[in-house]
């Protein structure tokens, strides 16, 4: 069909070159050494190149040093392994600004399923990233009020018990009453106390950088340490550790995410059950479990668990536990601070599962991978 007008009345070598130039999708082909076979005026723009300076060029010339080495693992990647991918890379402006391309690798075969080069196909998700920060910035302020909101109701509550006990004993001359309303008012103040302490906790963000550790020892010396009291709660407690390799992390911290794990664990099951500890490799990262025998975690409570002052135990919440609300925040908070991730999978009286994932080293600066 080379050459063969169509209903453009163009030949289709001419209207597949034109379409090619024209479409305004950044488009730019390499050959199996990866230098640039074409590049069309999207392209062009995007790259701040012109088109007929591009040809012939080795590809990772047209973008910045900082994104070079990521663009020829990409795309050898590709190659490799005949099947797209994709990357994000930020480009340095004149005016100090950051363009943010997204970029879709795919690799090109001749007839004989030979490979002959690749195709790149270019997006600006400059605007759509600008958006997502500034819906990040108004889903933090949310969460500040909220957070304030709590703290507030709880403050309000804690300090409207103490007054009126204190009222009353000031009032009252049966010296048992007294004594009664003023531990009602110490009991409040050791209550608010905890939740400042809590909250500091929360807020506290540890700048110190972490150092490589072998997961597995932490969760042995944690294991060590709680083994006989939960025996004690009739609680058996399951290891299944696999290799992996050192991530950087913080003992300490790991430590007091198991315990806050722990906690609520036990909470869920008050006549027994066992709790579960795992180590795995997942591709570039380490993952950590940490599962529950207990009562589960409702389906329209699992979206809210890790949020500062959620809770089903206080008696806000019809439960009867002195809780505050901020262990799991605080979990949450020193996993990402540590650079990791953490889900949860739970079901009604079937248990609650916490996943954590773990960077087995970091990943560039600036640079993201799919």
């Amino acid at each position: 069909m080379t050459g063969q007008p169509n209903q453009t009345g163009l030949p289709a070598d001419s209207f597949c070159r034109q379409l090619f130039q024209n479409v305004q999708v950044a488009l730019v082909a390499v050959d199996a050494d990866f230098n640039v076979t074409c590049c069309n005026q999207t392209a062009s723009m995007l790259l701040a190149v012109a088109p007929l300076d591009a040809v012939g060029r080795p590809v990772h010339q047209l973008v910045p040093e900082n994104c070079r080495n990521l663009l020829d693992k990409m795309l050898r990647r590709a190659m490799a392994r005949r099947e797209p991918a994709q990357f994000d890379m930020s480009i340095p402006l004149p005016d100090s600004q950051t363009r943010c391309l997204m970029a879709v690798l795919s690799p090109i075969r001749d007839d004989q399923d030979r490979d002959v080069g690749a195709a790149i196909w270019l997006a600006d998700r400059t605007e759509s990233r600008r958006m997502a920060e500034r819906l990040a910035a108004a889903d933090r302020m949310a969460a500040i009020a909220a957070f304030a909101g709590g703290v507030a109701h709880h403050f309000n509550n804690i300090m409207g018990a103490i007054t009126t006990s204190v009222d009353h004993a000031l009032t009252s001359g049966d010296y048992s009453a007294m004594r009664k309303a003023l531990q009602i008012a110490a009991d409040g103040t050791a209550r608010a106390a905890r939740i400042t302490q809590a909250m500091l906790a929360f807020a506290e963000r540890d700048s110190r950088r972490s150092e490589p550790a072998d997961c597995a020892e932490i969760l042995i010396n944690f294991s060590r340490l709680i083994e006989r009291p939960l025996a004690k709660r009739n609680i058996k407690l399951a290891l299944d550790l696999k290799p992996t390799p050192p991530v950087r992390l913080d003992s300490n911290r790991m430590h007091q995410i198991l315990g806050n794990l722990l906690t609520n664990a036990e909470e869920a099951m008050p006549a027994g059950g066992q709790i579960s500890l795992g180590l795995d490799a997942a591709g570039d990262e380490i993952v950590v479990t940490f599962a529950d025998t207990g009562c589960g975690i409702r389906p329209e409570h699992l979206g809210k668990i890790f949020q500062p002052f959620f809770t089903t135990k206080g008696p806000l919440h019809g439960g009867s536990q002195n809780n505050p609300g901020l262990g799991l925040a605080m979990v949450h908070g020193m996993v990402m601070d540590m650079g990791g991730r953490i889900f949860v999978e739970s079901e009604p009286d079937r248990g609650a599962k916490f996943s954590m994932f773990f960077p087995v080293r970091p990943r560039p600066a600036g640079m993201e991978e799919d």
